[in-house]
């Protein structure tokens, strides 16, 4: 019969399991960390910059992002998304947790959107 490891053992080897995950870590933060110091130092000098910058990213966040499923499905709608929703541009979908849900969408997305659902119309002649 061969002996289990105690949880001490165990607790040393993951440790030293992890101890180069955590160095390697550490140095990707000290990297960002020098490279955000012009910024910082930037933002410091010009304040005016830095709100000008958040007025156009609060506005972006007012329109949206686009909510479609390019992201997750590349094959199928590559360099469709714009990734920023049209205003007042949804596609509605049955989800089946919440049930009829109005996603927003880029015009481009809605468009191949529209398109697939389209031609998955059966035709009667």
């Amino acid at each position: 019969m061969t002996e289990q490891p105690s949880i001490i053992d165990s607790m040393n080897a993951l440790r030293a399991a992890l101890a180069p995950v955590v160095a390697r870590q550490m140095e990707v933060i000290r990297r960002v960390h020098t490279a955000m110091r012009p910024l910082i130092e930037h933002a410091k000098q010009h304040p005016e910059v830095w709100e000008q910058w958040r007025r156009e990213r609060d506005a972006e966040a007012q329109l949206g992002s686009c909510h479609c499923l390019c992201g997750i499905h590349r094959e199928q709608a590559e360099g469709v998304c714009t990734g920023q929703a049209e205003p007042g541009l949804t596609v509605r979908f049955d989800s089946p947790t919440v049930g009829p849900t109005d996603v927003p969408m880029c015009r481009s997305c809605s468009k191949v959107n529209v398109e697939r659902r389209m031609a998955a119309l059966p035709i009667d002649c």
